[in-house]
């Protein structure tokens, strides 16, 4: 007695669907009741380890099924079928900040992780508040920040749903320079004008603090007493 044929039927997939990164359990049965194997012969859209298909990129995968036989059956004709893998959803994390505050005329680095390890790009909705240079948010004014993150997606993964962040811009600290006289020197009765640099750029107000030697309007010094 020779051995007997065997058929492998139509290979189904559960689910039905497939994106990159996902897999879906492939099936099929043999006339001949052997169990079947599984393979890949588009190894750069999807693979097979057992009868699980994981979608490697976008594209069109085809699954192969083989039953070798055995001492009573004929190996089965292989039998493939196409199952498409479409592209992968992803998501963006909580955008956070380092360091985590930020004033005015300052900077803070922006970082968020999409889901599928693309780059994620940064932008300001409130430019009159803060912008947004690559990762970097300058505060430009008092109030709150709002930066966005995006990831536009690529052959295997679709564009991320933007998220947002808030972060207080604070008011900025500045500094005066030197106070300088012109002329360098001041007698009673006479003048001399006071200036003075503030790293805000924002003007300087001067007083005097010995009234009964000098007195102060606006910037004009006036000696009243040795």
């Amino acid at each position: 007695a020779g051995k007997s044929s065997q058929t492998i039927g139509t290979i189904s997939f559960t689910p039905a669907t497939l994106a990159a990164g996902g897999t879906t359990a492939a099936s099929a049965i043999a006339t001949s009741k052997l169990a079947v194997s599984f393979s890949s012969t588009t190894a750069t859209i999807c693979t097979v380890s057992g009868n699980t298909v994981t979608g490697v990129a976008a594209g069109t995968c085809t699954v192969a099924a083989n039953q070798a036989g055995d001492a009573n059956y004929n190996a089965a004709p292989q039998v493939t079928q196409n199952i498409t893998a479409g592209k992968s959803s992803q998501t963006i994390g909580t955008i956070s900040f380092t360091p985590a505050t930020l004033a005015v005329g300052g900077t803070t680095a922006a970082s968020a992780i999409a889901t599928s390890k693309l780059a994620v790009s940064f932008s300001s909705t409130t430019p009159t508040i803060c912008t947004v240079s690559g990762n970097t948010v300058t505060g430009v004014a008092a109030g709150p920040c709002t930066v966005t993150a995006n990831q536009a997606g690529d052959a295997n993964y679709n564009a991320a749903t933007q998220v947002t962040q808030n972060i207080t811009i604070g008011k900025g600290s500045q500094t005066i320079g030197t106070i300088s006289f012109t002329p360098a020197t001041l007698a009673v009765g006479g003048t001399t004008t006071a200036s003075a640099i503030a790293t805000s750029k924002l003007a300087v107000s001067f007083s005097s603090i010995t009234a009964t030697i000098c007195t102060v309007s606006g910037n004009t010094v006036t000696g009243v007493a040795a």
